[in-house]
């Protein structure tokens, strides 16, 4: 029982690691940032995001945080970035 909790964090890690991989694939900049991010829970990649729906979006997502999804002007985007963020 004692190794149950170091063996999922390893893969936990290992995961996040495969999925951040998958992510340099993207070719388009903002979509791979945005990968980035989900994958390694940093707010970093969302600031390098060009459009600033995408931006606060991804901000909103790895912060857990509803403001973000006020400051967003696509109507539909803004309403299931409220939606997903908690």
């Amino acid at each position: 029982m004692r190794y149950l909790i170091p063996l999922l964090l390893i893969l936990e890690y290992s995961l996040a690691f495969s999925q951040a991989t998958n992510c340099y694939s993207i070719q388009d900049a903002d979509r791979k940032n945005y990968c980035l991010a989900m994958s390694h829970r940093q707010a970093s990649y969302c600031y390098s995001i060009h459009a600033g729906d995408d931006k606060n979006f991804c901000l909103a997502q790895v912060h857990s945080q509803r403001t973000y999804c006020y400051s967003i002007h696509q109507l539909d985007l803004k309403n299931q970035c409220l939606g997903l963020t908690k």
